[in-house]
């Protein structure tokens, strides 16, 4: 072998055994960007919007703007009706800001978002990971999500849905490690 090869070999286990092992692993985040850093914050905001009384440009100082912030999307009064108004359905059982929205027809719209923000961790054994024998990946975040339905630039109805505090495992388990792929492969030749 020659010398240089040795030296790269006895560096990267050198550097595996001051970082530790499960530091090798890969980590993954995704978010969505917005204007809140976390549930909270988001839920915050939303809190704030009183149906009837916030307008339009409050709601944009909140962080509702889709101008301003990426990820708002802007629904028109088609949208809102396929949304809570089924075409079965009564107008009596609609809140009242979605009737409202109704009459309003082209005067209404609404906007929707929906954040998200996780983590993807790989823990565990960092030579069974590698080796593909044993995965472990845990997921942390939060989403949430929420529609403001507006009726001339004032919001007649709010409503949201969320999950505060994500916590996933995946595991995956290969008894044949680095060859598990290969079996589909090596049949069809």
């Amino acid at each position: 072998m020659p010398f240089r090869l040795i030296v790269n070999l006895i560096l990267v286990l050198a550097t595996t055994l001051v970082a530790g092992c499960a530091a090798l692993l890969p980590k993954a985040t995704a978010e969505t960007e917005t204007s809140w850093k976390s549930f909270e914050d988001a839920k915050r905001a939303y809190d704030s919007i009183e149906p009837g009384r916030t307008t339009l440009a409050e709601l944009k100082s909140l962080g509702y703007d889709p101008y301003l912030y990426p990820n708002v999307t802007v629904l028109d009064n088609s949208d809102v009706i396929n949304k809570y108004a089924p075409a079965s359905g009564r107008d009596e059982y609609l809140e009242a800001g979605v009737r409202e929205c109704l009459r309003a027809q082209t005067k209404c719209s609404a906007y929707s978002i929906d954040l998200k923000q996780t983590h993807r961790d790989r823990v565990g054994n960092f030579f069974l990971d590698f080796v593909n024998f044993k995965r472990r990946t845990e997921i942390t975040g939060w989403k949430f999500g929420a529609v403001i339905v507006i009726v001339n630039d004032r919001v007649a109805h709010k409503s949201w849905s969320g999950v505060p505090a994500v916590h996933e495992a995946e595991q995956n388990t290969n008894p044949l490690g680095p060859l598990q792929d290969s079996g589909p492969s090596l049949l069809r030749r």
